[in-house]
């Protein structure tokens, strides 16, 4: 079987005839989801072919491509003005420069935005977008994730104590993306404060201006480009490596639904899946579909190279007890799923689109008679002089199973939280799930005051969902361990909020 190939379903130029990248634009949104437009020459005319954001990881500017396979970018350097070299830039300010640009042999006119590094009276200009495309984000997840604003708490949550850092992912975190080499950028990520900020800073910038922007703060910034000359120094067109990049802790704990320890059992499986491919090498691009589905197909493309001077030791937390089905009987359903090759590198946008555990202010109006009950209660502990302060959020199930919607399948079912804050310092939460004529009890937990709670909650709200309903018990013996109290309490008693919590022990 030959290379594998990404040919976009929307290219422009007859067959065999190879296009020249001259130029990408600024990312906008089309159908709820990032799009670029992008701009191919085959040196008679221009022409402008609009592509998903995240397709950008295939792109160069001067490389040539062939019958829109995204896989197909090559150099064809004629006058020997191009070289790859190493790049020390590291502690240098650079300058942002942004200017009007027309786009050679068409009428089509864009912005050009760059940083400029002066070096040993030597200049370096690098657009902004090659930043984010190999430097920030470059993989499919941080691809489809950067432009959002404070979108990352949808998928994962995170804590740092004693250069251990905890990410507990949600069920919107994919499992095809649970691969050292994310973990390692996540956690060089997180752990550098100038390259969080940077990150963020692209996502409030295009929610609330609409632009890619953002202000330049590494410290150590170490590459190996392509480059083309010019008068005053180089053009970076296109960053092959980033060296030495410094992850600060020691340790990475990593959470995710999918973790269980699995046991063989005599059980028959509920269903099987049998794949057919077209037995073709071709993956067609289209630009059309909304966005990914749960499967994501990996491909092997060593474009970007990222070095570590550290690699933290990465420790998985299972936090659930799965059976392990082997066998078949005639309960077996078995499907058959035929493979268009249709692909997409988007796994944002459309009505596709799936966001995790979604915060957001206490709206009376908006929330179910039993859960409006349930705040006053916790209005009425307020008032206790041996309560400081009682903070209140309503959520939304994660997805991932029929429980994560009420009775008519439409509306996401949803959660309160309630944080307590007794005067002493000890610290309560409590978790109240809407019923609907469920039985399903309260949960009342008691913290230690270094623990990060919204991992907490967000392993016990997707083990509620795992379960279809029912608290996951090996999750609460997780937790336990780390000297957690987890109480649940029924609604049967009047008060049952102040008696439970003036005598948890």
């Amino acid at each position: 079987m030959g290379k594998q190939k990404l040919k976009l379903k929307n290219w422009p130029f007859e067959k065999g005839e190879k296009a020249q990248l001259i130029w990408i634009g600024e990312p906008f949104k089309e159908n709820n989801k990032w799009m670029i437009d992008t701009y191919f020459s085959d040196g008679k005319s221009t022409r402008k072919v609009i592509q998903d954001w995240a397709n950008i990881h295939f792109l160069s500017i001067d490389k040539y491509y062939i019958d829109g396979d995204l896989r197909s970018g090559e150099i064809i350097d004629t006058a020997g003005i191009m070289s790859t070299i190493d790049i020390e830039l590291c502690g240098i300010i650079p300058k942002y420069n942004e200017g009007d640009w027309n786009i050679a042999k068409s009428n089509y006119k864009s912005k050009s935005k760059t940083f400029n590094f002066w070096k040993n009276n030597v200049l370096y200009t690098v657009p902004i977008v090659e930043i984010v495309r190999a430097v920030l984000a470059p993989n499919t997840f941080m691809l489809n994730t950067i432009l959002y604003n404070d979108v990352w708490e949808d998928y994962f949550t995170y804590d740092i104590q004693d250069r251990r850092l905890q990410i507990a992912f949600s069920n919107e975190y994919k499992t095809s993306y649970l691969k050292s080499e994310y973990y390692n950028h996540l956690a060089w990520m997180i752990s550098n404060d100038e390259i969080l900020k940077m990150c963020n800073e692209i996502g409030y910038n295009m929610f609330s201006q609409g632009s890619l922007r953002f202000d330049f703060n590494m410290t150590s910034f170490n590459i190996k480009a392509r480059v083309k000359k010019n008068r005053h120094g180089f053009t970076i067109m296109e960053i092959v490596k980033v060296n030495l990049k410094e992850i600060k802790v020691d340790e990475i704990d990593i959470y995710h639904p999918s973790f269980e320890d699995r046991k063989k059992s005599d059980e028959a499986k509920f269903r099987t899946y049998t794949y057919l491919n077209n037995k073709s090498d071709d993956r067609v691009v289209d630009n059309k579909i909304d966005g990914a589905n749960n499967f994501d197909e990996s491909i092997n493309e060593e474009l970007i190279t990222h070095e570590y001077i550290n690699m933290p030791k990465v420790k998985k937390e299972k936090t659930r007890i799965g059976n392990l089905r082997i066998n078949e009987d005639n309960n077996t359903k078995k499907y058959i799923m035929e493979d268009d090759n249709l692909r997409t590198l988007s796994s944002e946008g459309g009505m596709k689109r799936a966001n995790g555990i979604e915060f957001s202010e206490v709206d009376e109006n908006s929330i179910s008679i039993e859960l409006e009950s349930f705040i006053s209660d916790l209005k009425k502990l307020e008032k206790l002089d041996w309560i400081k302060r009682v903070d209140i959020k309503i959520v939304k199930l994660p997805l991932g199973r029929k429980f994560s919607y009420l009775s008519n399948g439409v509306d996401r079912r949803k959660c309160l939280i309630a944080e307590i804050l007794k005067v002493d310092g000890d610290i309560f939460g409590i978790i109240e799930v809407q019923r609907e004529e469920k039985l399903l009890s309260t949960l009342i937990i008691k913290f230690n005051s270094s623990m990060n709670r919204d991992v907490l909650y967000r392993t016990l709200l997707d083990g509620l969902v795992c379960k279809s309903g029912k608290w996951n018990q090996s999750i609460f013996c997780f937790w336990e361990k780390k000297n957690i109290k987890i109480k649940r309490c029924r609604h049967v008693k009047k008060n049952f909020l102040y008696k439970n919590i003036i005598n948890f022990q």
